[in-house]
């Protein structure tokens, strides 16, 4: 006598995919009049081009940061670099490479992690509302490097060390921490703050420039959290484990 078992999705399965596919189309409406619109009004792709300037300035000798951001307080607005320099090692080589690459290699990283966790159906509603939310689709269509953020953030779910690169973003710190118990997370910070070091005194303008700007800090960068915390939902949700040769740190006493 043999079982068979139904492959027809359970109830709460079918629950979860509705809920989640109805949050899912809350933005959609203005997605498609951002798609619609020329040079998506004005906001199609605004975040990275700044920095594209931003790092085709500083190769021809110019600076990275304004001067007004260095010589006195100032309120926080659109144009302001923020990033710390080491993100010129993400900005410099989109100089010479095709736009495009800006937006698929962080959605291709995110859809690979996605696929190795295969979040369970109970999960899916609340990464439908990281998706749905509106500052989301803002990230997104302006380009913001948030989304290499949080691409490092699926990887890192996933991997443990990519978490580490999360700093190029240094008002989501406590998002790199994911991973640290892990040796390759302390090889990978260990390699970070070694390619921060030939930056020098950029770090000194670095730190008068978030010193004297106003309305900033982590407050600032509080939107983004639900981008961030996507991956980490995946994670916490996964129905495959995720394997990995690497040792733990030992704790205190071990």
């Amino acid at each position: 006598m043999t079982t068979q078992f139904s492959s027809r999705p359970t109830r709460p399965t079918v629950v979860f995919g509705v809920v989640s596919l109805v949050l899912l189309l809350l933005p959609l409406h203005d997605l498609i009049v951002a798609l619609a619109s020329p040079d998506l009004n004005g906001y199609g792709g605004v975040d990275y081009r700044l920095y594209m300037d931003t790092a085709t300035r500083w190769l021809h000798g110019g600076p990275y940061f304004q001067p007004y951001q260095l010589a006195a307080p100032y309120q926080i607005s659109a144009g302001d670099i923020l990033y710390p320099p080491v993100a010129l090692l993400l900005f410099v080589p989109f100089t010479f490479l095709p736009a495009i690459l800006w937006w698929l290699i962080p959605a291709a990283a995110i859809a690979w992690s996605v696929a190795r966790l295969r979040p369970g159906p109970i999960v899916w509603p609340l990464l439908a509302l990281c998706l749905a939310w509106p500052p989301t689709l803002v990230k997104v269509v302006t380009g913001n490097p948030a989304i290499w953020a949080v691409a490092a953030m699926a990887l890192g779910v996933v991997c443990a060390w990519p978490s580490v690169l999360v700093l190029i973003k240094p008002s989501l710190f406590p998002f790199a921490l994911f991973g640290a118990r892990r040796q390759r997370w302390w090889l990978a910070l260990g390699v970070f703050i070694l390619v921060c070091l030939p930056f020098g005194s950029l770090w000194i303008d670095w730190g008068h420039s978030v010193l004297n700007s106003q309305g900033g800090g982590i407050a600032y960068s509080s939107l983004e959290i639900p981008l961030l915390a996507f991956p980490i939902i995946a994670w916490v949700g996964r129905t495959k484990p995720v394997r990995s040769s690497d040792r733990r740190v030992p704790s205190a006493g071990a």
